[in-house]
């Protein structure tokens, strides 16, 4: 595992590996450190290693009905909180197959299974990183408190208000309530250099 700060990125031949670090601050000064996940499409997932300080709902307004594209967090990531990274970063960013350049991760990449969330594609796997409890734990920016975040997974067979899965205060597997504030753990790709 190596750590690089983004403005000493390895070059073209060293590459990224799993569980290298890149460490920065966004452009308000919150300090932000990202792992890389998993390689994918001339790329390399990475996902912040803590959540940020701020906590966001999935949906502004309670019973609000949806899933994940269709969500305020997915529009706030795109929006919001990707003005606040290094735009030298940004540039290095490589959209995934949805045209995002943030978004969080789902319950298959975090756990290998999906428990509570709607089923997710055979091709999607558990982030090798996230085998490790400690990589699933995360902590919140504020007060650097244990917190809970939210995954991209409705919960199946639930026919009321929306209900997303989420990794609680002890890396594990949870719903929540999608007007309920939690914490955001932004995942991105960096092309290959």
């Amino acid at each position: 595992m190596k750590y690089y700060s983004t403005i000493e990125l390895p070059d073209k031949k060293e590459g990224f590996a799993i569980g290298d670090v890149i460490s920065f601050d966004l452009n308000d000064g919150e300090h932000f450190e990202a792992m890389a996940m998993q390689p994918e499409d001339g790329g390399m997932i990475f996902c912040a290693v803590d959540c940020l300080a701020e906590e966001y709902p999935m949906m502004r307004e309670s019973g609000k009905q949806g899933d994940y594209k269709t969500s305020d967090l997915r529009e706030i990531l795109n929006t919001t909180i990707l003005r606040r990274f290094p735009k030298e970063l940004v540039r290095q960013m490589v959209p995934f197959a949805d045209g995002d350049l943030l978004r969080i991760p789902t319950e298959k990449e975090i756990f290998g299974t999906n428990e509570y969330g709607e089923d997710e594609s055979d091709d999607v796997t558990q982030w090798k990183p996230m085998k490790l409890r400690r990589n699933r734990v995360a902590f919140q920016g504020h007060n650097g408190a244990w917190e809970w975040y939210w995954l991209q997974n409705r919960l199946r067979d639930v026919a009321s208000a929306t209900y997303f899965a989420v990794v609680n205060s002890y890396g594990i597997a949870y719903y929540g309530y999608a007007s309920y504030s939690l914490g955001v753990r932004p995942a991105f790709k960096i092309k290959n250099l």
